[in-house]
C-alpha cells in the first residue's frame, strides 16, 4: 500500500494522483502486455521490418484522429491515447514509434522546433540498419518513387529529398525543409521510451540510473516529457 503518485495532464495543465503501489505496478504491466499484444495483432501476417513499420504507420493515421476542438487535450499514458483514439501530433507520433518498437522495429520520435514560431514532430524507426523517417500527423513517409526508404543523413544532407515528399507543405507558415534543418547533428536516445514501458527493459534502466552509469543528458533523453502535457510515461 505504499503510496506513489501518478501524473495526468488535461489542456496542458499537469496535475498529480496519489496511488497504492500495487495498482501503478498492476497498471504498467497490464499497459505493457496490452501494447505488446496489439502490435503483434496489428503487423499479423507482416514478416518484413519494412512492412511492419509501414502496416503500424497506416494503423495509427487510421486509429488516432486529430483531437477533436471540442474535447480537451489529454495527456497520461500511450496505451490511454490508444483507448481514446485521439491525439495530438506527439501523441500519435508516440502511438506510432511505441508500437513499432513492440513490434521489433527500434523507433523514436522527436521535435524540431523555430523558436516560438511553430514546431513540426518527426518519427524515426530503424529499418534494415538504415534510420528512415516518417511525419505520422501529415501521413509523410520519406522514400523515393522505388519505396526505399531515405536514409535520415540522406535528407539531412540533400534537402531536395525532403521537398519531393512533403512538396510545399508548410507548418505555421514556416517550409518543411526548415524544420528539419533545426534537428541538426542526427541522435539516437540512450534509451527509447517505447522501452520504458517493458518491465525488465525498465528494471536495467532503472539500476543503471541509480548506479549513475548512464550520463544525465542520456538520462533526460530517455524521459524526456511529451510536449502534449506532461503525463506519465
Amino acid at each position: 500500500m505504499m503510496p506513489m503518485t501518478t501524473r495526468q495532464g488535461v489542456d496542458f495543465a499537469v496535475s498529480e494522483h496519489r496511488i497504492p503501489l500495487y495498482l501503478k505496478g498492476l497498471s504498467f504491466l497490464d499497459r505493457h502486455y496490452q501494447s505488446r499484444d496489439l502490435a503483434r495483432q496489428v503487423t499479423s501476417g507482416v514478416s518484413s521490418d519494412r512492412d511492419r513499420v509501414l502496416t503500424i504507420f497506416a494503423w495509427t493515421r487510421r486509429s488516432i484522429r486529430p483531437t477533436p476542438p471540442q474535447l480537451p487535450v489529454v495527456d497520461d499514458h500511450i496505451w490511454h491515447i490508444i483507448v481514446r483514439g485521439y491525439g495530438e501530433d506527439d501523441q500519435m507520433a508516440d502511438v506510432f514509434t511505441t508500437l513499432a518498437t513492440y513490434a521489433g522495429v527500434p523507433a523514436f520520435w522527436d521535435v524540431a522546433k523555430i523558436e516560438d514560431q511553430g514546431r513540426l514532430v518527426l518519427s524515426f524507426a530503424k529499418v534494415d540498419d538504415r534510420w528512415a523517417m516518417f511525419d505520422v500527423a501529415h501521413g509523410l513517409v520519406f522514400a523515393d518513387a522505388g519505396g526505399r526508404f531515405f536514409e535520415v543523413q540522406e535528407l539531412l544532407a540533400r534537402p531536395e529529398l525532403v521537398d519531393a515528399v512533403a512538396g510545399a507543405l508548410a507548418t505555421s507558415g514556416i517550409p518543411y525543409r526548415t524544420y528539419l534543418a533545426q534537428l541538426g547533428s542526427f541522435q539516437v536516445p540512450a534509451m527509447l521510451r517505447a522501452h520504458k514501458q517493458m518491465p525488465l527493459r525498465r528494471l536495467g534502466y532503472e539500476a543503471k540510473l541509480r548506479l549513475h552509469l548512464l550520463e544525465d543528458a542520456e538520462a533526460r533523453a530517455a524521459s524526456r516529457p511529451s510536449p502534449s502535457a506532461g503525463g506519465e510515461r
